[in-house]
């Protein structure tokens, strides 16, 4: 039986955990929602991974793991996550306050705006965000594994000196199992990445050609940030009212500096930003004393992990030739 859900309204997060900044997801269910396994990767603003060949190959694999079902239930239970400690997204309590704005439409709550409901209720108990909410649902490539779109479960490239290519990870390599846990598409890699410790070891199963092999890799250090988050549309409400961007050579040059920097390319109306006093083209050479961090991730990173809702920021910055310094209340 096929249901489709078009919006976050009374869906059960409990079990529905998936990238919410998809435009797609789908799910593969037993009657009594054991969950056989995902389909629906994004990388970045552009590529969104979907393929009907792969869409193809994750059905099939998870009618494979149906027909041994009940009996693979135990191997199925990590397809499940912890459950949030609010069900369902309109009992969030910072959604309940955002519907609660009379210029907020009442109707839809996307997807993205769940990921607006597990942060910022968080950061409303003043709790720093893990990284595993920024850095949302890694690609396998975090690893150092790419995995062909096409086919959903076939490695096409492993980079040098990565966690993949440590454990003998090679391309061709068709995955089956992760610690565990069989594989019907990368929305399951996505999902053990995102569900890992940051230092980890994951058992992967591969087949390759007649063979099959059970390889080993270790995660620690900082893997997560390999990938860059601010392209999320959930990004939005993680910013201060203004979206930056890297800095150029020569407007480095102009604001003084030889590396890092960002450039302030939209206040928002309405925003903290704005009624800070930012500007389009403002040249943020400084953040508390320091010098700024070179990409927006790594900025909003040191905001959300080391900062408190309403905490002071003071940004200096470079407007006009002249050096001057803002504050502003982390929103």
């Amino acid at each position: 039986m096929c249901v489709r859900a078009v919006q976050m309204r009374g869906v059960d997060t409990s079990i529905f955990q998936f990238d919410f900044d998809l435009t797609f997801c789908a799910f593969f269910l037993s009657p009594d929602l054991t969950i056989y396994g995902r389909y629906g990767s994004r990388k970045d603003a552009t590529d969104t991974q979907f393929n009907i060949e792969a869409f193809k190959t994750a059905m099939s694999r998870a009618l494979d793991i149906h027909k041994g079902f009940p009996a693979n239930k135990a191997a199925l239970a990590p397809k499940t996550g912890k459950a949030y400690e609010w069900k369902l997204p309109e009992t969030m309590p910072s959604l309940e306050q955002m519907f609660r704005n009379p210029n907020f439409p009442k109707g839809c709550i996307h997807c993205h705006h769940v990921w607006r409901g597990v942060r910022r209720s968080m950061l409303m108990e003043k709790k720093p965000l893990p990284a595993n909410l920024l850095y949302t649902y890694p690609m396998p490539d975090a690893i150092g594994m790419t995995v062909d779109p096409a086919s959903g479960i076939k490695v096409s490239a492993v980079a040098a000196g990565t966690p993949a290519a440590k454990a003998g990870v090679l391309p061709g390599d068709t995955l089956e199992v992760i610690n565990g846990q069989p594989i019907v598409s990368i929305a399951d890699v996505q999902w053990i990445l995102q569900n890992s410790p940051d230092a980890a070891s994951l058992k992967i199963e591969v087949t390759r050609g007649a063979e099959r092999k059970t390889l080993t890799a270790t995660l620690a250090g900082e893997w997560r940030k390999a990938a860059d988050f601010t392209w999320r549309t959930s990004c939005g409400d993680l910013r201060l009212g203004m979206l930056m961007i890297a800095m150029s050579d020569d407007e480095r040059k102009t604001a003084g500096i030889k590396a890092g920097g960002l450039k302030v390319k939209n206040v928002y109306k309405n925003g903290a930003a704005t009624n800070a006093g930012f500007q389009n083209g403002d040249l943020v050479i400084g953040v508390n004393g320091q010098p700024m961090q070179a990409t927006e991730a790594e900025f909003l990173a040191y905001v959300r992990q080391k900062l408190t809702l309403g905490a002071k920021l003071k940004l200096t910055i470079v407007r006009g030739g002249k050096r001057q310094d803002i504050q502003v209340d982390v929103p």
